[in-house]
């Protein structure tokens, strides 16, 4: 699948497809055999997950982000697979993430020079939240040493909203904003 031409809307669809046919393999199953099937689903997508698949690190993201009958709620692990989704140019992430770059983009739009960087990353009013979108997830992932195969053997436990967690994101993001503003500038 050619993930680059995809449009966040397309992301959306996939990802809406994948959660039914997981969820359609339950429907008629008695609870202990439909738990058995998710768990198995769980393994496969923390196996395509871990070999790149945005969409499955997009799914993940959002099992994590409302639990569900087999993994609970976890906000740090949510917010990995989310970035880490967003990294590998998954849009619907990136839409999921405006939200907490929003400082972020202001800050390199607000740049003296930034008309320079907008030409020369061809960077324009409907693709920005994209470009710098991306930008900023990568230094993220660097920043906070995001592994797929890592998070993907991580165990699913509880980790309810937290504003302590979300801090060290929001650290991650303004570090990561200094990363992306000498890359810009190279």
């Amino acid at each position: 699948m050619n993930y680059e031409t995809m449009s966040a809307a397309d992301f959306r669809r996939e990802s809406a497809v994948r959660r039914e046919k997981i969820y359609a393999k339950t429907e008629y199953i008695g609870s202990l055999k439909a738990e058995k099937i998710l768990w198995k689903e769980y393994e496969n997508l923390c196996s395509d997950a871990a070999s790149g698949d945005p969409i499955a690190q997009d799914l993940l993201a959002q099992w994590f982000r409302n639990g569900n009958q087999i993994v609970h709620e976890n906000i740090d692990l949510s917010m990995r697979w989310l970035i880490l989704a967003g990294a590998n140019g998954n849009k619907h992430s990136l839409d999921r993430l405006k939200l907490h770059f929003g400082f972020a983009f202001d800050t390199i739009i607000d740049l003296d020079d930034f008309s320079k960087i907008s030409y020369k990353f061809k960077i324009n009013e409907y693709n920005y939240q994209y470009i710098l979108g991306k930008f900023i997830c990568d230094a993220v992932v660097d920043d906070m040493k995001i592994d797929a195969l890592e998070l993907a053997k991580a165990e699913p436990r509880a980790l309810p909203f937290s504003s302590v967690v979300l801090r060290g994101f929001d650290r991650s993001i303004n570090r990561a904003v200094v990363k992306v503003i000498e890359y810009l500038r190279k």
